[in-house]
């Protein structure tokens, strides 16, 4: 009898001991859960946090533009004004004149001040690479606009200018050479990636979809608007008919303009931009019959768009296109 009470005992106290482990593991099990818990939730609070601070704080954002006189960039510049207004941010913007060099001195400048992003519009797309790469040695993201960079910066906001030379190919086939016959000459930009875009979309379509339209002249005016008149009097010298031209920037279709009115010709005209002097003219009902219009307000803020989204930590795409469209004399204002 006493045998079997001491092997009950010895049972019972056996089951006590390990319910009394079993109990301290889980206990052990649930504090550290509980501190894991505890830290995580710090570390959540702690990131956003950073993040309220990051959205409060006031940026500083250099801009350098590649020519402050021409209206397609007095429109970026004030709808980037007005989107840092919004944001309570500082934008430091300088005119690069067209002048590569003095872009390149406008970015050490940004680096020395230690703005918090820099905004590049490209005097040329090889030479802008460099700039890119100084930043990013120095920490600075980089965004480029309209021109494309060689470089790699954080993204590329511009027209999508492919299809802008598209549309400008579809409006001749469309409204000037509709039974998909004729010649056609392209005043070109060749230093500039998105100029080249657009003459490259421009001539693709016209050999895809009208090859019997012969694109018999392809020259650059390198951004001046006198060359471009000189380079549309010597296209108009070399071949007996031209009948229509497509400009990449609105200042080449100013220049080709001029020459083909004192040459009495009736070569029509695509220009590219939607700047004011190119409506104007085709309000005339002259040879200037259409242009490819951009959005440079909206290539403005969504540049200002996407720096903000990479100072708060999200993805930003690699490039941001935003459409182009057609003015001709239907809704020329």
């Amino acid at each position: 009898m006493k045998k079997g009470i001491s092997f009950a005992l010895a049972a019972l106290m056996a089951v006590s001991l390990m319910a009394c482990g079993g109990g301290a593991a889980k206990s052990t099990t649930a504090a550290g859960t509980e501190k894991q818990t505890e830290k995580a939730s710090e570390k959540a609070g702690e990131t956003e946090a950073a993040k309220e601070q990051s959205k409060g704080e006031a940026k500083t954002i250099g801009v350098s533009l590649l020519n402050s006189t021409h209206v397609f960039y007095n429109s970026i510049e004030s709808a980037m004004e007005e989107q840092a207004k919004e944001y309570g941010w500082t934008l430091d913007v300088q005119d690069a004149a067209g002048d590569a060099n003095k872009q390149l001195g406008q970015v050490q400048d940004f680096i020395t001040k230690k703005v918090d992003a820099i905004v590049i519009a490209p005097t040329n797309s090889a030479g802008s690479k460099s700039m890119i790469d100084l930043a990013d040695k120095a920490g600075i993201p980089v965004f480029t606009m309209d021109i494309a960079s060689d470089g790699k910066p954080v993204t590329h906001v511009a027209t999508d200018n492919k299809k802008g030379g598209q549309l400008a190919a579809e409006y001749v086939v469309n409204n000037i050479l509709t039974d998909k016959k004729g010649t056609a000459a392209v005043i070109t930009y060749s230093e500039i990636e998105s100029c080249v875009d657009r003459e490259k979309g421009f001539t693709d379509y016209l050999k895809e979809n009208a090859p019997d339209i012969k694109i018999v002249d392809v020259q650059n005016y390198s951004g001046d608007q006198q060359k471009a008149a000189d380079v549309m009097q010597n296209m108009l010298l070399k071949n007996d008919n031209i009948d229509v031209v497509f400009c990449v920037g609105d200042p080449a279709a100013t220049g080709a303009l001029s020459s083909i009115t004192a040459a009495g010709a009736k070569t029509k005209i695509i220009g590219y931009d939607g700047n004011p002097e190119g409506v104007a003219e085709i309000k005339k009902g002259g040879n200037w019959v259409a242009d490819v219009a951009q959005d440079p307000a909206g290539i403005g803020k969504s540049t200002l768009e996407a720096i903000k989204k990479h100072l708060e930590g999200e993805k930003v795409d690699s490039e941001i296109l935003i459409a182009p469209y057609i003015i001709d004399a239907k809704n020329a204002k």
